[in-house]
């Protein structure tokens, strides 16, 4: 083999080499990233069902950890909402919860750069003034990288029939009283 040729070979086979790494370098990346997002997901919700079961949590700074101070939360029930209205609803339902568990479901996540997206579904169990109430929630956050961790900048959940029925007799109940 001539000596300009082995030289090239060389070349190519580094530049493949490196270009080899540096794409295994990017996907160990982006999974350590997607590994955040989920521990994000999962950390919330158990902080969470520690706040709703009576632990001293404050559930406004729970929420300042997780969330832009400018994200519209569209509910279940079809409201957008801003994080403050939010945290308001939470801090008046939390007297009325018991028992409160939640479990995540399907958690999928998806890493673009410094956006993310997580979709789950999240069952939410408790008692609401003694009557249990049963929460099927597909859940999708819209994540934006913030320094070295995660904010959720929008946050959507929907819901099933089961659960909007078991809503309207919540209000129903409560219209009787």
């Amino acid at each position: 083999m001539k000596p300009g040729l082995i030289a090239l070979c060389c070349l190519l086979f580094a530049a493949c080499s490196r270009s080899g790494d540096e794409a295994t370098s990017v996907a160990r990346s982006i999974e350590a990233d997607a590994e955040a997002v989920r521990q994000l997901v999962r950390s919330l919700a158990a902080g969470m069902e520690r706040a709703l079961n009576g632990q001293a949590i404050n559930t406004d700074s729970l929420l300042d950890v997780y969330y832009d101070p400018e994200i519209y939360y569209l509910t279940a029930w079809g409201w957008t909402e801003p994080l403050d209205s939010t945290k308001s609803r939470l801090r008046r339902a939390i007297p009325r919860i018991s028992e409160y568990t939640n479990s995540i479901e399907n958690l999928q996540v998806k890493v673009y750069g410094d956006v993310a997206y997580a979709t789950y579904i999240l069952r939410q169990n408790q008692l609401v003034d003694g009557s249990p109430l049963d929460e099927y929630l597909p859940t999708t956050l819209i994540l934006e990288r913030r320094g070295e961790g995660w904010k959720i900048v929008h946050a959507h959940r929907s819901t099933d029939v089961e659960t909007i029925q078991q809503y309207i007799a919540f209000q129903q109940r409560a219209a009787r009283k």
